[in-house]
């Protein structure tokens, strides 16, 4: 089996297709109409940004907008911050999109609905954002790849550069680690609950909500996000502890998986909270990942990581890039 899942329909006579294609994450929808065009931003339709909004509601505004948004007969790809049946095309859920609901959503079959005319195609964002890593990054001898997002929400997926694939279990999912437990209570007392509504998640501690979370918990005031790296600059002991704990999940992570995978030989990490926080992100974490553990993990030398490890900062990965990569084949995922 085979990804990007497409539903074909009857295209505009018209020997020019337009090819559209949009981006969909908990806080932003960008919406490229035909390529080359302008990148157009607008909130997304999501819990993150309307609280309290019904998801049926939230689902219908998005296809809305999408079918609004779509040329007549356009060829149209949609990077999607959900997790989905890369087989199928269903979406599971999203945290940032749609809160605790875990209901399948057939978003495609919605939008053929809409707009028969338009041929609908729907991947992951991370699938989107790992073609396009992998496209600018990889080199010839690179074994196995993977991009880590840590944003609203967070994922990590990997691609078999030697066959270009993409491996998916029998539900059409690999690297929804944002919805792991971290099996640790950082600070005491009760964990904090993730998107999803389930408490003790890796996201519900390392993810921008999260981070937020654990800082009002602690007891601050200003805006998080501002605080946050301005207070890290100061040496504030407090911004180090929370930035500390919303790393060690991650670093976590990344150790699982070079102790599973060995031929992992390029890891980028990029997404908004990596962005946002810059430099004294790559510090910890680097700083993390070169502590030993046990005798399985002895730590990694900071030449060794900066042989793998891949920061990328705001536009080095562009999921609207990627999409299109992953329409046009560029890797696909196979069980």
């Amino acid at each position: 089996m085979t990804a990007p899942v497409s539903v074909t329909a009857p295209r505009s006579p018209s020997p020019e297709v337009a090819r559209f294609a949009a981006d969909l994450g908990g806080t932003w929808l960008r919406v490229r109409k035909w390529k080359g065009s302008t990148v157009e931003h607008t909130a997304a339709p999501s819990l993150l940004n309307f609280p309290g909004t019904p998801v049926r509601e939230l689902q219908d505004r998005l296809v809305e907008v999408l079918a609004t948004a779509a040329p007549l007969g356009a060829d149209a790809v949609i990077s999607c911050g959900a997790a989905l049946d890369h087989t199928s095309g269903i979406l599971y859920g999203s945290g940032p999109l749609w809160g605790a609901t875990d209901e399948p959503y057939d978003l495609v079959g919605a939008l053929r609905g809409a707009r028969p005319d338009v041929t609908w195609t729907l991947v992951n964002d991370l699938t989107a954002g790992l073609a396009d890593f992998v496209s600018r990054r990889a080199g010839s001898g690179t074994r196995r790849a993977a991009y880590l997002t840590v944003s609203s929400g967070i994922a990590l997926r990997t691609a078999d550069l030697r066959d270009r694939t993409i491996p998916v279990d029998e539900n059409g999912l690999q690297g929804e680690v944002g919805h792991l437990p971290t099996g640790v209570t950082f600070d005491g007392g009760d964990p904090l609950v993730c998107d999803c509504g389930v408490a003790g998640h890796v996201a519900a501690y390392s993810s921008g909500p999260g981070i937020e979370r654990r800082a009002r918990r602690a007891g601050v005031q200003p805006e998080v996000t501002h605080w946050l790296p301005a207070a890290l600059e100061a040496n504030d002991p407090l911004a180090q502890r929370i930035l500390g704990t919303a790393i060690a999940p991650i670093a976590g992570l990344l150790r699982t998986a070079w102790c599973l995978d060995p031929h992992l030989d390029l890891v980028g990490v990029g997404g908004g909270v990596v962005a946002g926080i810059g430099a004294p992100y790559r510090t910890e974490l680097l700083t993390q990942l070169g502590v030993a553990t046990g005798y399985a993990d002895r730590g990694f030398s900071r030449e060794w990581l900066e042989s793998r490890l891949v920061f990328c900062a705001a536009g080095d990965v562009d999921c609207l890039r990627g999409a299109e990569l992953m329409r046009d084949g560029f890797l696909t995922a196979a069980m």
